[in-house]
This record gives C-alpha cells, sequence and structure tokens, in this order.
C-alpha cells in the first residue's frame, strides 16, 4: 500500500514536471514568434564608402558602411567589419570594427602602409542577413 502511495506522488511529479515545462516553452516560442512577425523580408542595403576617396600611404581613413532596410536606417546591426585585402599581397589584410555613430552609420578608422590596389569588403550580420558588398580602393605613395 505505501509503496503505490510513493509510486502515484512520483508519477505525479513527474507530470507536472513535464507539463511545467511545456508551458513555459510555449512562452518562449511565442515571444519568438512575435518577434519574427515583427522582422521584415525585405534585404538589408549597405553602402560602402570611404574618405578621403583618394587615398595616400599612410594617410587615416575613414570607412563607412551605411545600412538601411525598408528605406530606413538600421541601428542594431550585430556585426559591422570592414576587410580591406591588398590585392598584390593577400597576406597584406586588415580587420576593423565598425561603430555605430547614428542614424544607421558604422564608422571605422585606419591607416595603410603600402600603396596598391585594395579589395574593401563590409561585412555586416543585421536582422537575421549578412551583406558584403566590397569596393576597389587605390592607395597612392
Amino acid at each position: 500500500m505505501m509503496r503505490s502511495k510513493k509510486l502515484v506522488a512520483v508519477l505525479l511529479g513527474a507530470t507536472l514536471l513535464v507539463l511545467g515545462g511545456c508551458s513555459s516553452n510555449g512562452t518562449k516560442h511565442s515571444e519568438i514568434h512575435n518577434m519574427n512577425m515583427n522582422m521584415s523580408m525585405e534585404p538589408i542595403k549597405v553602402e560602402l564608402q570611404w574618405s578621403p576617396e583618394e587615398v595616400v600611404v599612410n594617410q587615416k581613413v575613414t570607412f563607412e558602411a551605411v545600412v538601411t532596410q525598408d528605406n530606413e536606417a538600421v541601428d542594431d546591426a550585430k556585426e559591422v567589419l570592414f576587410e580591406i585585402v591588398n590585392k598584390d599581397d593577400e597576406g597584406q589584410k586588415v580587420e576593423l570594427k565598425g561603430k555605430l555613430i547614428g542614424k544607421g552609420v558604422y564608422q571605422a578608422e585606419g591607416t595603410l602602409e603600402k600603396e596598391g590596389q585594395y579589395n574593401v569588403t563590409s561585412h555586416v550580420t543585421a536582422r537575421t542577413q549578412h551583406s558584403m558588398p566590397s569596393k576597389e580602393l587605390s592607395v597612392k605613395p
């Protein structure tokens, strides 16, 4: 008799644990579902630029990525990284982390120590998407 009462108590406790776990997961699931419903399926757009436009060796350059979605600024990017690779020597690579300065504009500053042709790629991860526009940069002596 005592054994069956313990068995019933254990089964009841296990059932409550399972049901309790399901209800909290349901809340998390609905929060995630609601968050995804608020996300736009429109792709993010990234405009890559730098200043000054004409760069010379050892000159400070400001790299900029303007990130938008549905023509609105994206201020919540998870990552903005500028990758600058020398086309003649791919071992010559610089990576700069972009910081939000406002209204979807992310910037990073750096200098390039060698003249030549570079490939500049901005890696932007925002709102479950990734964009990697590239442009060529000439660095003069």
